[in-house]
């Protein structure tokens, strides 16, 4: 027998969510209450992300709400820009078929590759239009938070099985059942994913023990992630009923992970290359650009005091 992970799963059915682990199996009653699982760990991803980005945007000084508001906004931008690239590149027929309302659907699909994108636009608008600030600055505060969120959204994949692979021998694939649309041996794409975050995440908690040149960490990002999926999409299943339309061999996301690939590489180039880079002490000070400036880090920051 091929060596593999146990099968598991968590689907939502009438009487709650039914959570499937190898030959395990019962049900969390929800009363009544509709609970997606792939919904219910995306929005815990986003709401984690954005803690972690919020309490580094108080190290530096910030407002919460500047990023606070910054991320809603980014999130739904991407959300929508997620469901576009779904239609147009993986399921174009729907717009022979449905016409716009298979755009206006923006709860039926979403590419990890059209969040990005609508992302990096979102944050671009938000903090160069509608609340001014220095851009990369805040697009560093929200990658920094992007691992932790994408780790839930991932492990939502996961368990609802969005992103099932081509059948294999890998002893890190998953066993599905007999009875499952995918039986056999195959790659779990999302649980691979799951997985590679968790070494990211704690890579960028080491790196931002230390205030670094603005895009770093969104630079970081797409160098580490766009070979992964750009990798990981080769192994998509090719065999069953619903299988992601390829574009001269190669999936939408491919394509979308090469573009973001160099956008990254671009950005760390761009933030190492200045020189004129002085690092914020992360104090929780609003003045932290002001002293870094004035060369006095050390300087504890000026305080009221009462008159006598």
């Amino acid at each position: 027998m091929i060596a593999a992970i146990p099968f598991f799963e968590m689907r939502m059915v009438d009487e709650g969510i039914r959570v499937t682990f190898d030959t395990l199996r019962f049900v969390i009653p929800t009363f009544g209450v509709p609970i997606d699982p792939w919904a219910t760990l995306v929005c815990l991803g986003v709401l984690l992300g954005l803690e972690v980005s919020r309490h580094r945007a108080m190290k530096m000084g910030f407002e919460p709400r500047e990023i606070v508001d910054g991320v809603v906004f980014t999130v739904l931008v991407g959300f929508f820009f997620a469901h576009v690239i779904t239609v147009v590149g993986y399921y174009p027929e729907r717009l022979r078929t449905e016409g716009i309302w298979a755009i206006l659907k923006v709860w039926e699909g979403f590419s990890s590759t059209g969040g990005f994108l609508g992302g990096i636009g979102a944050i671009w608008i938000f903090y160069t239009w509608i609340r001014p600030h220095d851009v990369m600055r805040f697009a560093d505060l929200i990658a920094y938070g992007y691992p932790v969120g994408w780790l839930f959204g991932r492990a939502g994949c996961a368990v609802v099985h969005d992103h099932v692979g081509v059948e294999t021998t890998f002893p890190l694939a998953m066993r599905f059942p007999a009875n499952h649309f995918a039986a056999g041996v195959r790659h779990e794409l999302g649980f691979y994913e799951f997985v590679l975050m968790i070494p990211m995440i704690a890579f960028f908690w080491w790196l931002g023990r230390k205030d670094r040149p603005p895009g770093t960490f969104m630079g970081l990002f797409f160098v580490l992630y766009s070979p992964i999926r750009f990798g990981l999409d080769f192994l998509r299943q090719t065999d069953l009923e619903h299988h992601d339309v390829r574009w001269a061999g190669l999936t939408a996301a491919q394509y979308g992970m090469v573009a973001l690939f160099a956008f990254g590489a671009w950005l760390m180039w761009r933030a190492h290359a200045r020189r004129d880079f002085q690092p914020w002490p992360l104090d929780g000070s609003a003045d932290q650009e002001a002293r870094s400036q004035a060369g006095t880090l050390g300087t504890p920051a000026p305080t009221e005091t009462a008159d006598a």
